[in-house]
């Protein structure tokens, strides 16, 4: 981030407003992580069991690629928006009933073109919203405090995560129930903090006229000029590829490979995916808030990034072995502990590489594909690894876990942050 930057926020937050964020992130990964990791394998399965991976690919590809562009333009927009409302909360509000609909046009689909129509819509959409609600963090919380509110924004991924799972695939058996559900909690855990959210409007007079040739070349951040920003971003997508591999292909694990229902008689795949994440969840928590807190008192955010990935990596090499039953939950323990500390620094460490403070949407915008694009790479990389059969977990397994490693390496040589 420039040292000349004067945009950036001094005045400490309030635990009210880490609360009030907090809760929004939660409901948006309570919405968003059940539809990737059960609703849409189930639904793809539905459509043409025979193929379901294939078909699971296509949708999670085309609606990667949507996201990818959709994260770039909300940021880059809502940092423009001279709307009395703020800058940032009317695209939340949009973007979260866009969202819903979404839902609906997902649960209505019956070939692979609807489902994949309806996933475009959804990614559109919730990635309108969710970018806008990330760039608050660089605009109201000071460095000082970065580590601390991004270990609570850190909490979203796993309480979202395990509660869908519990949610979608324990409870709530009703397809329709489960999609109004995920509705309900985007919806709702929004409402607070948009309705508390100290979002002033942006004077027109400081928005340069708009040029579209030159909107497009203010999306490039260049490397050279900004190595840190790069080094981050590339550690970060190779980490997020990893997991993506593992959140979305884990039920076709329990299913094909583990048979959870002939392990567990009377008991689906669903609910033996939601016991796995709980467990994970727990540990993901209590991790997020070490690290996050950790890393802010010792001023170091590259060495817990680093570990963070290293846990994950081992975590996914146990994965390879095709463990049992209680090898599986003890390797969820440790993904758990990796990936929490991991998503608590990271995009703490991240927030401080910034190019700029002013243009913090359209940058995190781009920091935002490498959470978007290890969606579209994941499915092309899980059919080649899973071979014909679509049975190779040893492969898939020992890939994600090399994945992990070179994203945390890639963090490595950062400068800027210890």
């Amino acid at each position: 981030m420039r040292p000349d930057d004067g945009a950036r926020p001094k005045t400490p937050v309030r635990a009210n407003f880490i609360a009030a964020y907090t809760l929004a992130q939660i409901g948006a990964f309570v919405s968003f992580q059940p539809l990737l990791q059960v609703l849409l394998p189930l639904k793809a399965a539905a459509i043409d069991h025979a193929s379901k991976a294939v078909v699971l690919s296509q949708v999670a590809f085309y609606g990667a690629i949507v996201a990818s562009i959709a994260n770039l333009l909300a940021g880059a927009i809502s940092d423009r928006t001279t709307s009395r409302f703020g800058r940032r909360r009317p695209w939340m509000v949009v973007g979260a009933l866009g969202a819903s609909l979404a839902y609906l046009a997902i649960m209505r689909a019956k070939t692979p073109l609807e489902l994949i129509g309806g996933v475009i819509l959804f990614q559109l959409t919730f990635n309108l919203c969710f970018s806008a609600l990330v760039a608050v963090m660089p605009d109201r919380v000071p460095d000082t405090q970065k580590g601390l509110v991004a270990a609570f924004l850190s909490l979203g991924n796993p309480i979202g995560t395990a509660a869908g799972a519990v949610l979608i695939g324990g409870v709530l058996v009703t397809e329709g129930y489960r999609y109004a559900a995920i509705s309900a909690a985007l919806l709702l855990g929004l409402a607070p903090f948009v309705i508390r959210l100290r979002d002033p409007p942006l004077p027109k007079a400081d928005v340069p006229p708009f040029h579209l040739m030159e909107f497009v070349a203010g999306l490039w951040v260049n490397p050279r000029k900004h190595p840190d920003f790069a080094f981050a971003w590339v550690g970060r997508f190779m980490v997020l590829v990893a997991l993506s591999l593992i959140q979305n292909y884990m039920l076709y694990f329990l299913q094909d490979v583990l048979d959870y229902p002939s392990l567990f008689p009377g008991h689906r795949s669903e609910e033996g995916l939601a016991i796995l994440t709980t467990v994970s969840t727990c540990f993901n928590i209590a991790f997020a808030l070490l690290g996050g807190v950790l890393s802010d008192r010792l001023k170091r955010r590259k060495l817990f990034a680093f570990a963070a990935a290293l846990t994950i990596a081992a975590s996914m090499a146990t994965l390879s072995l095709s463990p049992g039953w209680p090898a599986l939950i003890v390797a969820y323990i440790v993904l758990g502990c990796g990936a929490g500390c991991f998503y608590a620094v990271d995009i703490a460490l991240v927030t401080q590489v910034l190019p700029s403070q002013r243009d913090a949407g359209k940058d995190l915008g781009v920091i935002n594909l490498a959470n978007t694009l290890p969606q579209a790479l994941a499915p092309a990389l899980a059919v080649w690894s899973l071979g014909p059969t679509h049975l190779n977990f040893h492969v898939f397994f020992l890939m994600a876990a090399a994945l992990a490693l070179a994203g945390g390496l890639a963090i490595l040589p950062i400068r800027g942050v210890r």
